[in-house]
């Protein structure tokens, strides 16, 4: 092959893929946060969410994308993965759309559609016009990109070696590999696509071997969507193995069957007489029947890859009620008792939020900075779930002692959650310190050391074994020492800012650092006195 034909080849393989990369792009600005909202909300039904993703898909014109998207959703806890499921099908009938454009061969006005495009792009007042223009300009690329390779690799068809070599992917595991290799290089099968209806066009590979490539390039796609579960929750990392698994399947299923059906001669004798439509066709054929075939084992699917990928995250165990279940009607009684578990649970996520947010005050980390909001959400969670429970609980048949402990479990709920907000205030103050690089003296550090050696000890004993009396005693002594000193302690700290030995700035931040821990010492006293 002469020079010039390879960098022909290589011009126009680039601008095959911005066009398509722009084309994409224009299409998704167009659809807006729309699409996102579609896909959030219209998952009610298995087969509602198979359309959606096939809609979604069509527009965009990319499953990478919409699976992306997705395994985003299942890890914010937006969606279950069985509506990822039909989702992710639908994407894959959605991106044989561009195998179908490719295949119309309008290469010759390719030039007029970009230029269509550019006009609409930069003389349009409105913005989505202006998209719309983008995508206009993207879909001219493509076309020009594809008549490009294509011309490039006429000399192809002289070149016995290369003729030979294209011939061998007939093997099926030769070429689902070839194919899963390029498409997890490109990470899109619909470019990858287009590349082989550009060779094939030259009539260069059969029918035959583009067959197992194809396959492979619907494995290779998923690549993206792994890519993008790495670091997240369980559930999206089994979003996106469940795309892996629906395309390995659906490729097995084709390779038997095409050992018993000579598919390619089937797709051959309903296409036009074209090659590229002959492998758009394929790509087509091959999803919309993996989906119909593995469309009733959508749950299946879902399970196994529980089984893959056991257990629950951290996130998953504290974002659910462990000891209520709604679901089981108890007496009064066996009811209190689930709800005095779930409350001592909650107390332990919150004392570990107060104790990780004291913390960052010496050491700032931001990791366990991030942690604590993430606990935080934790702690907003059960106390609403809780209450909820609790005051659907009161309709029970009790006597009035019961109905009093339900009542005061649902102030230590609530109190719960505001020593939850002023812990996560005391770690902000901890990040803005450590953000505008503040320093508290050491002297600060000791009184603030103090107030926390008796916080900490009121947390333990809240909900303790200790008789109801003593630890009443305990907890009201205890806020009178925090509340006493801490004014001590504000008093001394203005006298260190006249003194000018402490910064103003810091000051400010340690007077709320004062007020939060004024604050959880009262809300833990009143949990304790409330709880028997």
């Amino acid at each position: 092959m002469q020079i010039n034909y390879f960098i022909e080849l290589l011009g126009g393989l680039a601008l095959f893929l911005y066009g398509m990369e722009m084309m994409s792009s224009g299409l998704e600005l167009v659809a807006g946060d729309k699409l996102r909202t579609v896909i959030e909300k219209m998952t009610s039904s298995f087969f509602k969410a198979i359309l959606v993703g096939t809609f979604v898909t069509a527009i965009i014109q990319s499953s990478s994308a919409t699976t992306v998207m997705v395994v985003g959703f299942v890890n914010a806890g937006l969606m279950t993965i069985y509506q990822a499921v039909g989702i992710i099908m639908g994407a894959n009938i959605g991106t044989t759309i561009t195998g179908q454009l490719v295949a119309l061969n309008i290469s010759t006005v390719a030039p007029i559609i970009a230029f269509v495009g550019f006009l609409l792009n930069t003389f349009s007042k409105n913005k989505k016009k202006r998209y719309v223009g983008q995508a206009v300009i993207g879909l001219g690329f493509l076309f020009m990109g594809m008549e490009f390779m294509s011309e490039s690799m006429e000399p192809l068809r002289d070149y016995p070696g290369f003729v030979t070599m294209m011939t061998k992917f007939e093997n099926p595991i030769l070429g689902v590999l070839a194919g899963t290799a390029i498409t997890a290089i490109i990470q899109s099968s619909s470019a990858s696509l287009g590349i082989l209806q550009a060779i094939a066009n030259q009539g260069v590979i059969p029918l035959h071997s583009a067959m197992y490539i194809i396959f492979g390039f619907n494995i290779g796609t998923c690549i993206t969507s792994v890519l993008s579960s790495v670091g997240s929750s369980k559930n999206a990392k089994r979003t996106a193995l469940v795309h892996v698994l629906f395309n390995i399947i659906g490729t097995i299923i084709f390779v038997i069957i095409s050992f018993i059906i000579p598919i390619d001669e089937v797709i051959t004798n309903i296409s036009r007489d074209l090659p590229a439509a002959q492998i758009a066709n394929l790509h087509t054929l091959f999803n919309v029947t993996t989906t119909l075939l593995l469309f009733p084992f959508s749950r299946k699917l879902a399970e196994l890859s529980f089984k893959i990928i056991p257990g629950i995250d951290r996130e998953q165990e504290e974002m659910s009620l462990q000891f209520i279940n709604k679901n089981v009607i108890k007496d009064a009684p066996a009811t209190f008792t689930d709800v005095k578990a779930e409350i001592r649970r909650l107390l332990e996520v919150v004392t570990k939020n107060y104790e990780d947010s004291v913390s960052l005050l010496k050491n700032f980390d931001e990791e366990k900075y991030d942690e604590i909001f993430r606990r935080e959400e934790a702690i907003n969670y059960l106390n609403k779930e809780i209450s909820s429970f609790i005051i659907d609980s009161l309709g029970l048949a009790m006597n009035e002692k019961t109905s009093a402990n339900f009542a005061a479990y649902l102030r230590i709920s609530r109190d719960m959650e505001r020593i939850g907000d002023h812990s996560k205030n005391i770690a902000e103050v901890a990040k803005l310190k450590d953000d505008q690089k503040l320093e508290f003296t050491d002297k600060t550090f000791e009184e603030l050391s103090e107030l926390n050696a008796i916080i900490e000890k009121m947390f333990k004993s809240a909900m303790g074994e200790l008789d109801k009396r003593d630890r009443d005693i305990f907890m009201r002594e205890s806020n009178e020492t925090v509340q006493k000193e801490a004014s001590t302690f504000r008093n001394n700290h203005m006298l260190r800012m006249r003194q000018k030995i402490c910064n103003p700035e810091s000051g400010l931040l340690y007077e709320k650092t004062l007020a939060a821990l004024e604050r959880i010492s009262s809300y833990i006293s009143n949990a304790s006195k409330l709880a028997n």
